[in-house]
């Protein structure tokens, strides 16, 4: 068995590192209503400004990419703002697919299709930062869902055993060219996060040198991929690993190749003691 398909026993969380599930909906909720109300002021306090969103649309038998900033978002309000005819009232089924102290994962479903959204928590308070979204899934066959979950899996597979086995070739494949990555970390329980941006070439540098003496992991390190949704062209996982949990977005190009196109990032939460 590979080091990196062991998964790790979590003890429960400290009482005071339980997420806002409250908090999580309503910047949600923000980012929807932004769009069928038109509030521009929904998008400054919901929306991060290094805002990174690409979304796809299936039209007439072929799909359509479309990739969004925070000002293209923020463009987008205005001109619906100049429109006569505002956008009709629509759905806002908000599911928190997982979240911790200081990230999140969330599906949105509104009348454009589906959002997959990663948030954190800036100056207390939460805002989107990644999104992949795409329109209503087209229903494949049930062989066709596997296999993409699959191949998900794969890749995020793929992304951890190039850091566990010092193989950035791997980490290369399954790595978008565009890809966006944010995480936080703290020395200690109770201190502020810090933040950490990465590109990917300081992650495929990374990757050649962190455990090239193969001293970092063990049988006892976590290395746990759970793929928490899979669409026609996008997906979301959850990564556990030794530095902390990874909540991963992909993208399926033209080709059918399934690659890592946002990272939110954190270090564990604190865990309760065994007393």
């Amino acid at each position: 068995m590979m080091l990196s398909s062991l998964s790790l026993l979590l003890l429960p969380l400290a009482a005071n590192t339980t997420p806002n599930h409250e908090e999580i909906e309503r910047a949600v909720l923000d980012y929807a209503e932004s769009y069928y109300e038109v509030r521009p002021d929904y998008v400054e306090r919901s929306i991060h400004p290094e805002l990174a969103k690409i979304g796809y649309t299936w039209r007439e038998g072929q799909w359509s990419t479309h990739p969004m900033d925070y000002d293209g978002f923020v463009k987008m309000v205005a001109w619906l703002q100049s429109q006569e005819d505002k956008p009709a009232p629509g759905p806002k089924e908000v599911v928190i697919l997982d979240a911790m102290d200081q990230t999140a994962l969330v599906q949105l479903t509104g009348s454009w299709g589906i959002d997959y959204m990663q948030l954190a928590r800036f100056d207390g308070r939460w805002q989107t930062r990644h999104v992949v979204w795409q329109t209503v899934p087209i229903d494949p066959s049930e062989e066709a869902i596997e296999a993409d979950r699959a191949a998900v899996a794969r890749a995020a597979q793929d992304y951890l055993d190039g850091l566990y086995q010092a193989r950035p070739e791997l980490v290369e494949k399954s790595v978008h060219a565009e890809l966006a990555k944010l995480g936080f970390t703290r020395k200690e329980p109770g201190e502020a996060y810090e933040p950490s941006v990465m590109t990917r070439a300081e992650l495929l540098a990374i990757a050649g040198t962190w455990n090239a003496e193969g001293d970092k992991v063990d049988a006892d390190t976590p290395g746990k991929v759970e793929v928490l949704g899979v669409m026609d062209r996008v997906a979301c996982v959850k990564l556990t690993a030794l530095w902390g949990a990874d909540y991963m977005h992909l993208t399926k190009d033209e080709d059918g190749v399934w690659k890592i196109r946002h990272i939110l990032w954190q270090t564990l939460p604190p865990r309760a003691s065994n007393g």
